[in-house]
């Protein structure tokens, strides 16, 4: 420990504590930061009271403590402790507790004061959890606001793409060197069709072997770390090795998330003498943790991602590949202890493609919790908290939009005394509504075990990996009652005041019980059955469960647990409960609403109306209506242009070319204030700028004759009217008299015309992006004496001139007249006057004047 790089900063650090309250360290792989800089603190006479060091994982949280307090030659929970989700091992003695993120944020929240805490410190900042965001952001309202002199140190590997400057500009600044050995980059692209789980095995196992083609020879003697996306992968990798490896040779250890404490302590422990290790493990194993005896690293290349859909309310996991950063960090742990090598499951080139970081977790997580945090913590807009990352603004809408339903916030954000309550149950928003109305059910029910039942589901919704028992989840209700699990289904009967005992109660659970419990959690979750696997839920979104599962022969469902996945159209169920009909008219008669709608039948060609009964887009029953009221019929009338388009209303020509003009205007006039019109546009407002005018309509007969042209020119005042003719006339005045025709296409409309003109702002020489042409299209006759092509928008489009044959037939199209008239006109004329003997081809075009008739006609020619 005393040879680690981070010694040399030991002194600036201790400055920098004396003259700052922040403070940014950048400490590479194997610096020491994690271990040796915690522990050197608990002697510096600058710090008296307690440190806080935020570990973003348990794994990691759970090592750094007992690899320092072994350091110290302490039992952990003495001087250095530890504290995750469901295990605490600290004391009133303890000085240094390694806590995980979400422990972090409610202690703050707890004790906006932090009593007897002076340091934190953000390890492994640039990971960018969500709640190392939040937790982040909290401390430093309270540095601010309570406690000006408490400490605040962000650590990273790496600043690069962290904006911490920018969120905390007067900290102190400290950079330390890595300590990392030489690692050898091998790069194996998988082959042809080869499976990449497939190729992963073969790799490890020529790496392994005293033969390898893969590994050079000095590496042969370490452990093996092969990084792999999720739990299902690295199942289905240990069953392949554990087919073709020598047991007696190599141990096979498993390390992600949902492993218990022991077999986590198993993967990072050394090798039994006489064995190799072989480590397959998620991202879990990328920073913090040092296990022993790694010299060899084989990366996948491919981490699991869940992103927020907004629309169904779920994450969607999808497989994708790691960034550079990542990689980099995957790499180095094959050279922590001595040098190593790492073989890459991509080929070199592509190395370089990969995105430089990862995208932060606070823009593409489900933010209900964070929304419910911060409105505990008396903020009702996410985005003022001091943020690394403003969150998508869609997720904010979503969340706060989720607690005002489940009564958790007002409409202001503010949270209620249920929120305040559900808040200090420690779960998640959904299951802290469930278990504060279960007690609301089981006054009305009689039933006092309700609640005891609701604390079981809660607590099997809250398990990370839990065995395979299928999809109902009263099956899953007696794991509930044995172990950690019960002990935190215990703290949430005490938090609520009841009792009971709870292996008998997840005995004699009844699924109506269960369903009514769920429905309080997930009211947009209640679904119908359709077709064989499927199933529709409330809030619209599909879903699947295997046919072999019971749970696919009900007709209606409350799902509590379901996943979207890339390449899948509908979600995968994992848990659910049952409900019967008669249940649904009564339990739950409250998620049923009632709707009056009209519609138009098309087979029939009439509108009807009817009266539904819905849970969410669900139709529980529907009733034809025998008088329909016109207000429906404008509803019906509107929805059925939505849904067909703008195309089924009276529209010609005009009406796009008044479309067209006006997106020219609205570019190069923006100072008018233009309405928008395109057709989007217009669909979506199809309610102010045409449904009043629907009152007298009751057939699509009807619907044709109404003038859309002229509703949709009244969204225009008279004055943007007469500009628009001004700067983009219809029509052209010529010499002769004649009001010539112009024609405007714009952008993608004529996209496949090679002759349209690029619109440049003449007055910075500025190209403005948008491509469009105005064709005026005019007898040639009737262009003689024009010098060049008339210009549109002061100046800013030329018009393209169509110049016809006395036949009204083109003949050329040209933007630069004068250039016509002295080269192409020639051949043009020659052709011509022997069409058209009678008319006027003269040779000099441009000094002739324009005539409409033939030269008998014309004066000064008979």
């Amino acid at each position: 420990m005393s040879s680690l790089p981070i010694q040399a900063l030991f002194a600036p650090l201790q400055q920098a504590l004396t003259d700052h309250s922040q403070i940014i360290l950048e400490a590479p792989t194997g610096a020491g930061k994690s271990t040796a800089l915690p522990m050197a603190m608990l002697q510096w006479p600058q710090i008296n009271g307690k440190i806080l060091m935020l570990e973003p994982r348990r794994v990691a949280a759970r090592s750094v403590a007992q690899f320092i307090a072994k350091s110290r030659g302490e039992k952990v929970g003495d001087n250095v402790g530890y504290r995750v989700r469901g295990e605490a091992k600290v004391s009133a003695n303890t000085r240094l507790e390694i806590v995980t993120e979400g422990i972090l944020t409610r202690m703050i929240q707890q004790d906006p004061e932090l009593t007897g805490i002076e340091v934190i410190i953000f390890d492994e900042i640039h990971e960018r959890h969500l709640p190392t965001d939040l937790g982040l952001a909290l401390a430093l309202e309270v540095q601010e606001s309570l406690r000006d002199d408490l400490k605040l140190i962000a650590m990273s590997a790496t600043l690069s793409g962290l904006p911490l400057q920018n969120l905390m500009p007067d900290a102190a600044m400290l950079v330390s060197e890595g300590r990392s050995f030489d690692v050898e980059k091998v790069y194996r692209p998988v082959a042809g069709q080869q499976q990449w789980l497939d190729a992963l095995a073969s790799v490890i196992i020529d790496s392994v072997s005293t033969e390898s083609k893969t590994v050079p020879v000095q590496y042969q003697q370490g452990s093996v770390l092969a990084f792999l996306p999720g739990k299902g992968e690295i199942n289905k990798l240990q069953r392949l090795l554990s087919q073709k490896l020598d047991s007696q040779q190599f141990i096979l250890c498993p390390l992600y998330g949902d492993l218990t404490p022991a077999e986590q302590d198993k993967a990072i422990a050394p090798a039994p003498d006489g064995k190799r290790k072989i480590v397959i493990a998620t991202n879990v194993a990328e920073s913090s943790l040092t296990i022993d005896g790694i010299t060899i690293v084989v990366d996948s290349g491919y981490k699991r991602e869940a992103s927020f859909n907004p629309r169904t309310g779920v994450s969607r996991l999808s497989l994708k590949r790691i960034s550079q950063a990542s990689s980099i960090q995957r790499a180095g742990r094959a050279g922590r202890l001595a040098p190593g090598c790492c073989v890459r499951l991509w080929g070199q080139e592509e190395q370089s493609r990969l995105a430089k970081t990862e995208a932060p977790e606070i823009s593409i997580s489900e933010l209900t919790s964070m929304a419910l945090d911060c409105a505990y913590w008396g903020e009702s807009n996410i985005e003022n908290l001091p943020l690394l990352t403003p969150p998508p603004t869609i997720h904010q809408q979503v969340a706060w939009r989720l607690l005002a339903q489940l009564a958790l916030v007002d409409a202001q954000h503010k949270i209620t005394q249920q929120g305040q309550a559900a808040y200090e149950l420690g779960c998640h928003p959904r299951l802290a509504h469930m278990l504060l109305q279960s007690k609301a059910l089981a006054d009305a029910h009689q039933q006092a075990d309700l609640v005891s039942l609701a604390c079981l589901l809660t607590a099997v919704l809250e398990a990370r990996g839990l065995p395979k028992k299928g999809v109902d989840i009263s099956q899953y209700l007696s794991l509930a009652s044995q172990g950690l699990m019960a002990n935190q289904v215990r703290k949430w009967q005490k938090l609520l005041a009841v009792s009971g005992d709870i292996k008998q109660i997840a005995r004699d659970a009844a699924s109506r019980d269960i369903s009514s419990l769920l429905a309080l959690a997930f009211p947009d979750r209640i679904a119908k059955a359709r077709g064989k696997q499927g199933f529709q839920l409330s809030n619209g979104t599909g879903v699947t469960i295997d046919i072999e599962d019971n749970m696919s022969n009900h007709d209606w469902l409350v799902v509590a647990d379901f996943q979207e996945s890339q390449g899948r159209n509908a979600g995968r169920v994992y848990l659910a409960a049952a409900i019967n009909s008669d249940h649904l008219h009564h339990d739950l008669a409250s998620l049923i609403s009632e709707h009056k709608i009209c519609e138009w039948n098309e087979v029939k060609g009439r509108f009807y109306a009817e009266r539904q009964q819905k849970i969410g887009d669900i139709i529980v029953s529907r009733t034809l209506e025998s008088n329909v009221d016109s207000s429906l019929i404008v509803q019906a009338l509107v929805s059925h242009i939505q849904r067909k388009g703008l195309s089924i209303l009276n529209l010609d020509e005009r009406f796009y070319q008044l479309q067209y003009r006006l997106k020219l205007a609205q570019q190069f006039a923006p100072e008018h204030d233009w309405p928008v019109i395109d057709t989007e546009h217009l669909l979506a407002s199809l309610s102010q700028w045409l449904a009043p005018y629907l009152t007298e309509v009751n057939s699509i007969a009807k619907l044709q004759k109404v003038d859309i042209l002229g509703h949709v020119k009244n969204l225009l005042t008279w004055s943007q009217q007469q500009t628009l003719n001004e700067l983009l006339p219809t029509h052209w005045k010529m010499a002769t008299g004649t009001s010539a025709p112009i024609t405007y296409q714009v952008d993608d409309i004529a996209s496949d015309n090679a002759d349209i003109d690029q619109i440049t702002n003449r007055q910075n020489g500025k190209s403005l992006g948008i491509q469009a042409r105005a064709l005026l299209s005019v007898r040639l006759q009737e262009a003689l004496g024009l010098s060049q092509s008339p210009q549109l928008l002061h100046g800013k489009l030329v018009v393209t001139m169509e110049l016809l044959s006395p036949a009204q037939r083109p003949i050329a199209v040209t933007a630069d007249l004068a250039s016509f008239w002295q080269g192409p006109y020639v051949d043009v004329k020659k052709e011509m006057r022997g069409r058209y003997p009678r008319h006027l081809w003269p040779d000099d075009p441009a000094n002739t004047t324009a005539t409409k008739f033939t030269k008998k006609k014309t004066p000064g020619l008979q």
